[in-house]
């Protein structure tokens, strides 16, 4: 029995702490009911300790034996492991050689102290979920592997072909792990232009003021840096963004007004003059139809005796064809004797 307790603690210590579900039942356990495991350990070490000489020579025993089993084991897995790490497409698309430790615990641990020295506000259920992703893909591995190292600031951090990743872990509170890379790269992608696209960068006058409407309304956490990873990635995804500049947007609002203020005088100058030209034209039209009028009123009444009311009608049908033949031809002059000058 005892011997098989001995194998167990090896086992666990060389194998089962490196599997994210057995590490973390033990650890619930652990904290679970850590002292009672303590008192009953002791307990009965002092009921049975009138056998210790025979239980530890056959835990020695095994230990002697079960050892080198346990370390050839662990190194022919080890060596299987490599192999396939190297054979995968993911982990030459890295181009770098690391090696993290494969205990649960320490990879929690990692990420932990490197969420509260850098701050990137992940909470505990993240960080479990990044772990268990770690196993899965080499990228979400070499994540992790890149938080074991020192950086004098969080700048240093983002210098790295994933940094549209590392914004969206530092500005996200709320955020969706895939143990899949090439699915979180579209989980952050749609999130970057969901915010772009309703809060454009160009719209403001300001970075710092896009910034701070876009951490108001979608309660993120961007800073300026993380910010620009984003514009930046985006604008390789093929939208359209510009940068916010207030010099920019203050000349051309006043280039907009004066052209603006230009075209409505000379618009309202010609339409004038248009408007003048006009009613010269029907006062004169006018004037000129009623002197015919009268001329031909008197001729008719000189002629009443001798025309009939049919000749009459048709004298004045062409008096008017006439008339409206001469405007038909004025209309296709120019209306203002001005315009030219104002066109020029």
């Amino acid at each position: 029995m005892w011997g098989l307790i001995v194998m167990g603690l090896i086992w666990y210590g060389l194998f089962g702490k490196n599997i994210p579900k057995t590490a973390r039942k033990v650890n619930e356990k652990k904290k679970n009911s850590g002292c009672a495991v303590f008192f009953l350990i002791i307990f009965a070490l002092s009921v049975l300790s009138s056998f210790a000489p025979g239980m530890l020579g056959l835990a020695f025993a095994s230990f002697v034996l079960g050892v080198p089993v346990l370390l050839i084991s662990k190194l022919i897995q080890s060596a299987n492991r490599e192999a396939t790490r190297r054979n995968n497409p993911e982990y030459k698309e890295i181009r770098e050689n690391f090696n993290l430790t494969q205990s649960v615990s320490k990879r929690q641990k990692i990420l932990s102290k490197f969420n509260e020295k850098y701050e990137l506000n992940l909470n505990q259920e993240q960080i479990d979920r990044i772990v268990d992703a770690s196993y899965m893909s080499y990228s979400w591995e070499k994540e992790i592997y890149d938080m074991t190292k020192d950086y004098e600031r969080v700048s240093e951090w983002y210098k790295s072909d994933t940094s549209w990743l590392r914004a969206y872990l530092r500005a996200f509170p709320a955020m969706n792990i895939s143990s899949d890379f090439e699915m979180q790269r579209s989980i952050v992608e749609g999130a970057f232009r969901e915010i772009l696209t309703e809060l454009p960068p160009g719209d403001f006058m300001t970075i710092d003021s896009a910034i701070e409407e876009t951490n108001r309304r979608f309660f993120t956490l961007f800073d300026e840096q993380s910010y620009m990873l984003m514009f930046r990635y985006m604008q390789t995804k093929g939208m359209n963004l510009e940068i916010p500049n207030a010099l920019h947007k203050k000349q051309e609002t006043e280039a907009d007004r004066l052209a603006r203020e230009y075209d409505e005088k000379v618009a309202k100058e010609v339409q004038d003059r248009r408007k003048k030209a006009v009613r010269r034209k029907k006062t004169s039209e006018e004037e000129d139809r009623e002197e015919a009028l009268d001329e031909l009123q008197a001729f008719a009444e000189e002629q009443m005796g001798s025309m009939s009311d049919a000749e009459l009608e048709r004298l004045i049908r062409a008096y008017d064809k006439m008339m409206k033949e001469q405007t038909l031809e004025g209309d296709g002059g120019d209306d203002d004797p001005d315009a030219g000058r104002l066109r020029g």
